[in-house]
């Protein structure tokens, strides 16, 4: 009899109106709203005018995902202008090409941006990339916001605070799916990662979500080459017993998978294992590099029913019309929800700090997205400065509430199940 995992709740939630009402008269520095603190003044580095710059692959290998990019910024610059502009100014964009990440275009794209005097840049995605760039930025007193950068690397790699990832990393993928598991009557969830850091900053978010609630966190070994698949799904599911000073563990009635790309393979005969030694398929789930199609390496049916949740939120049919009549040649839609709710984050903040300066938007961004009054155009928001308060924008890729590490944290998800064929399909969203 195969184990029936605890299943998660789904919600779907309608994404929200691209562009709002024209606000009134801003005001350069709003009073605080009660109860929060009163941040370190950062001194004024704007020149009055937000200047933004992109960083996205118009050549190389992800060329196809630039122009969506580019238009969701543009799109965003006109809607602001459309709302009365940002410090009494219209937003200023400057597109450059991230390139291939094997060259040094990336880092010659930036240092052009820095030279037109830009205050934010939206990009790259590419987590190599990112890495490279965000010291360049912090020098330059550039503040970066990154559309889609799962790794946990990046996130650790942002000493001078300048760096806001808008698609939730994988860390806030794990941590989302286990406290969902945990609500639907989960009490044994195991974690399997690939070896290294990553692996371990995983583990961690999944016991920091779960701290205070009765649910065993089991992480077994990393997952290698040489893992033995049937052993390692005996162990998640016939633990051993206890030794009468601890507590037997219980068998896991869920298993979160999020290994490498490189170990495709070995995944996939674990998943195959795990299901053949009773799991039902219902309480696996795929995330990050093993959220992919296993059509032609499993058996038939084993992973029907199985879910998968990644980052990046789909465009609305509403807002994809807009994005093709600004480029009619668009070939994908992917993280153009992120880079335009991007662009308004920053403008927000540079609104509420009254000054258009990197490090006075990083300062602020968060203030901009969580604990004020709910809005979701730029208009609207603007209105909420205009009154002496702080906004909290949610935009059209769903929640935008961000964390001490710079990460969105409770975002929308979307969901994926897994057909009898073995490949995923859309199933939803999880989270709200």
């Amino acid at each position: 009899m195969r184990r029936r995992a605890a299943t998660a709740l789904v919600v779907v939630i309608a994404l929200g109106a691209l562009a709002g009402c024209t606000p009134a008269a801003p005001v350069a520095v709003p009073t605080p709203a009660p109860g929060t603190a009163t941040p370190t003044p950062i001194p004024p580095s704007g020149d009055g005018v937000l200047r933004i710059g992109t960083l996205a692959p118009l050549t190389g290998p992800s060329a196809s995902r630039g122009p969506v990019q580019v238009a969701a910024v543009e799109i965003a610059a006109r809607d602001i202008a459309a709302a009365g502009g940002i410090l009494g100014a219209a937003v200023e964009v400057v597109n450059r090409d991230v390139g291939d990440p094997a060259t040094s275009t990336a880092e010659a794209s930036l240092a052009a941006l820095v030279e037109r005097g830009v205050d934010v840049v939206i990009g790259p995605s590419d987590p190599g990339l990112v890495l490279r760039l965000a010291p360049l930025a912090a020098e330059a007193g550039v503040t970066m916001l990154v559309p889609g950068s799962g790794g946990a690397a990046v996130g650790a790699a942002d000493p001078a605070d300048v760096l806001f990832r808008i698609a939730p990393p994988l860390t806030a993928q794990v941590a989302a799916v286990g406290r969902a598991l945990a609500a639907g009557g989960a009490e044994s969830i195991a974690l399997l990662t690939a070896e290294g850091d990553e692996g371990s900053a995983l583990a961690e978010a999944l016991r920091t979500a779960l701290e205070g609630v009765d649910v065993d966190v089991v992480v077994p070994e990393p997952l290698t080459a040489s893992t033995r698949a049937p052993a390692l799904a005996r162990a998640l599911l016939e633990p051993e017993a206890g030794d009468g000073e601890e507590p037997a563990p219980r068998t896991a009635d869920a298993v979160i998978v999020a290994t490498s790309a490189d170990l495709a393979p070995p995944t996939a005969a674990v998943l195959e294992a795990l299901v053949d030694a009773g799991l039902d398929a219902d309480g696996l789930w795929l995330l990050g590099d093993s959220l992919v199609d296993y059509a032609t390496v499993v058996e038939p049916g084993a992973l029907e029913g199985a879910h998968g949740v990644r980052a990046g939120a789909d465009a609305s049919e509403r807002f994809r019309t807009i994005l093709r009549q600004s480029d009619p040649g668009i070939p994908s839609f992917a993280l153009a929800a992120e880079v335009y709710d991007a662009v308004m984050l920053a403008a927000l903040a540079a609104e509420l700090a009254g000054d258009d300066g990197g490090p006075s938007i990083a300062g602020s961004l968060r203030a901009a997205a969580a604990g004020g009054v709910p809005c979701t155009s730029i208009g609207a928001c603007l209105d909420v400065i205009a009154q002496d308060r702080e906004p909290d924008y949610d935009g059209i890729s769903g929640p935008l509430t961000i964390d001490d590490a710079g990460d969105v944290v409770d975002a929308l998800l979307p969901l994926f199940r897994y057909s009898a064929a073995g490949s995923p399909e859309r199933d939803g969203v999880l989270g709200g």
